[in-house]
């Protein structure tokens, strides 16, 4: 619908039947993951495939945090995100940073993920997802410590993946006691 995209059209483009698009659409158990790849590729998008036992899912993904800081609050937002910190340091869990965090969420807590994603990786010497290295630059700047005196000290300090997004943060503002 966002693509302006008839379903006829889409069709014809998938080389799949209307049918097997509206199962694809209403999340049917019996789609094959083959119709979905011929989807993705008709809207020219690339498709990721995570399996994970359920047991073993992590509520401290970056779209586990997400949601849980959309459903919470914003106030509720630093405990979630050391939290998740935390854990990739522990496991250093690509997983965890797959996805993106949900659009639902305010964009200075999903550009504050992804600065934080970059800086993980660089940590861990891995690439960062693709939608971390977006820009998610904010309209005005974001002084993460709301402390006034401490504004100068975050302009200098900041690494600069949160400078790129607006944001400005202590050297220290990742270390954990």
């Amino acid at each position: 619908k966002k693509l302006h995209l008839s379903e006829d059209a889409l069709s014809k483009n998938s080389s799949l039947s209307r049918s097997t698009l509206r199962h694809i659409e209403s999340h049917q158990s019996n789609v094959r993951l083959a119709n979905i790849d011929s989807v993705a590729q008709a809207l020219n998008l690339d498709l990721y495939l995570l399996a994970c036992p359920s047991q073993g899912e992590s509520d401290l993904s970056t779209v586990g945090i997400g949601f849980q800081i959309f459903q919470e609050g914003f106030s509720s937002w630093k405990i979630h995100f050391f939290n998740f910190v935390d854990e990739f340091r522990r496991t250093h869990d690509p997983r965890l940073l797959l996805l993106p965090p949900p659009s639902t969420l305010e964009l200075k807590l999903q550009a504050l993920i992804a600065s934080t994603v970059r800086v993980l990786c660089d940590e861990a010497k891995i690439d960062a997802p693709s939608w971390a290295k977006k820009r998610y630059f904010l309209k005005e700047p974001w002084f993460i410590s709301e402390t006034e005196n401490l504004k100068a000290s975050a302009l200098l300090e900041s690494p600069l993946y949160f400078r790129e997004n607006n944001i400005f943060v202590l050297s220290n503002f990742l270390e954990r006691a």
